[in-house]
């Protein structure tokens, strides 16, 4: 790429949609203040729970799981089951899709909101060995990379309560075929591991 062409092609800055962690989380205040309104279970996942784990890549929007929909005015409904919904925060009007599966995967979303965690500060979070399963199943490249960060950072992923999950909602033939998807991931992420080893040793 020529001087010229460079310039051409970035002559203009154009503006980043993502949203800070401090943005994602005023919108998850708004929501779980009328989710316990409602009495209804939420726990936040997506792009924020990634923030929340030390991940801090670009995220665009809020996604929780819930157990019902929200009775807030809402942009959409999800293809898959839920409601997206668009939060103001200072100036900015923020996505935040509330997900309440109802098609093949409605079990597995259930588990994992049953099963959410509170962080020290008092926000519900599915957990990350329920992350990692979600993160498998829906296997967008995105996706992918978040599943591959959690598996490698040390003492977040307990491979055996993956396991024990798998089994409890596809019991235990199921949770081997799932398993035997999930392998190859496991693989590369302690080869990324090793890797990020050797540099610090290295430095």
């Amino acid at each position: 790429m020529s001087a010229e062409e460079f310039k051409k092609k970035y002559s203009a800055i154009v503006p980043r949609s993502d949203i800070s962690t401090a943005e994602g989380l005023k919108a998850a205040s708004i929501i779980l203040e009328q989710a316990k309104k409602e009495g209804i279970k939420c726990a936040i996942a997506g792009g924020l729970a990634m923030h929340i784990f030390g991940y801090l890549r670009a995220t665009h929007d809020v996604d929780f799981l819930a157990s019902k929909n929200l009775n807030l005015e809402y942009q959409q409904k999800l293809s898959f089951g839920g409601l997206s919904h668009l939060i103001e925060v200072g100036e900015r009007n923020i996505i935040v899709d509330v997900i309440v599966r109802d098609d093949l995967f409605r079990d597995f979303y259930d588990a994992a909101l049953q099963d959410s965690y509170l962080t020290a500060d008092g926000w519900p979070v599915i957990a990350p060995e329920w992350m990692v399963i979600l993160k498998f199943l829906a296997r967008r490249s995105k996706d992918i990379l978040d599943l591959l960060w959690m598996l490698r950072e040390p003492g977040m992923i307990n491979r055996d309560r993956v396991t024990q999950l798998l089994e409890q909602v596809m019991g235990k033939s199921g949770a081997q075929v799932a398993l035997a998807g999930i392998e190859p991931y496991y693989v590369q992420a302690e080869v990324m591991r090793a890797g990020d080893e050797n540099g610090r040793q290295e430095r």
